[in-house]
């Protein structure tokens, strides 16, 4: 089992690297987040709430290391009481700081989503994100992404703000 370990080590790390950031390419994957929150107000009375999110994407670079493109949202809460599916669809732009030969690369991304919540069609929210992170490019399409995200969530009962961690994963579609 060493061994086999070792060998796919080597041969990620000696693998020639083109990130395919370029103009004229695609970009598809996605990421998710899960988070668990347990809120007390005044009178002592405790809520405890899960929240598990997916966020497929697709984005064509425009610009050397800069995508424009969509996002699909699906998240799913529970309380205590209820549990809740939420459908969205929005845009995302993503720029890479680093040279797309890179190994790795640190990416800012930006995202507004607007989603409809399954058990109740008239209630429907808006999602605004803002993400940094960083990416490690297994070979020349494939990458794994690590990143830090502020969510702004509105809807006709309550505004949300969210730090949180996510992983994402991402294949970059080189043009013919």
């Amino acid at each position: 089992m060493k061994k086999t370990i070792l060998i796919v080590t080597i041969l990620f790390s000696t693998i020639s690297i083109n990130a395919q950031t370029e103009k004229g390419n695609w970009m598809f994957g996605g990421s998710g987040d899960y988070s668990h929150i347990t809120t007390k107000n005044d009178f002592g009375s405790k809520n405890k709430f899960s929240s598990t999110t997916i966020n497929p994407n697709a984005a064509y670079f425009i610009k050397d290391n800069w995508a424009i493109g969509g996002v699909l949202n699906y998240r799913n809460q529970k309380n205590d009481n209820s549990s809740a599916n939420t459908y969205g669809l929005g845009i995302i732009t993503r720029y890479y700081f680093l040279e797309p030969t890179k190994k790795y690369n640190i990416f800012a991304q930006t995202s507004f989503t607007y989603a409809i919540n399954h058990a109740d069609l008239t209630t429907n929210s808006q999602f605004y994100n803002a993400k940094i992170g960083n990416v490690l490019f297994f070979n020349s399409s494939v990458g794994l992404e690590f990143s830090l995200e502020y969510e702004r969530g509105i809807n006709r009962t309550a505004t949300n703000s969210i730090i949180k961690a996510g992983i994402g994963f991402q294949i970059h579609l080189e043009k013919k």
